[in-house]
Parts: structure tokens; sequence; C-alpha cells
């Protein structure tokens, strides 16, 4: 037996609202394994972004300050 036959197995045993959280689980577990593709609302923001004349980006030294007090902890 595979491990997610054993996985599967050990689901069906569970009651109903165990299964549903464990389902709601591994949907959140597959979703972050997303495919590379980019849905419609995040083309159209990417698009508008991109259109933007005068971006504005992060100073350098705030990006570094940022990660220096995640560095020192």
């Amino acid at each position: 037996m595979t491990i997610f036959e054993k996985f599967a197995a050990f689901a069906e045993t569970l009651p109903e609202d165990r299964r549903a959280v464990l389902a709601d689980l591994l949907s959140g577990i597959m979703a972050s394994e997303a495919d590379g593709e980019l849905n419609p609302e995040q083309l159209a923001e990417l698009g508008r972004r991109m259109a933007d004349p005068n971006p504005a980006y992060a100073d350098p030294a705030e990006v570094e300050a940022f990660f220096a007090r995640y560095r020192a902890a």
C-alpha cells in the first residue's frame, strides 16, 4: 500500500467534519503549488503597474534596514 493509499484509507475513517478540515488543508496545499499562470485579475494588475510611467521603488537603504532586523534576531 502506498503512502497515498494509506492517507486515503485513513481519511475515509474520519467523521465528515474532520474530512472537511482535511479537504480544506489539502486544497490550500494544492493552491500553493500554482501552475505558474496568472489569473485575469493578476494580469490586469501587472499591466497597470508596467504602464506606470513613474514607478516607485523602495530605497536600497530601507530594504537593507528591513532585512537587517531579521538577520540580527
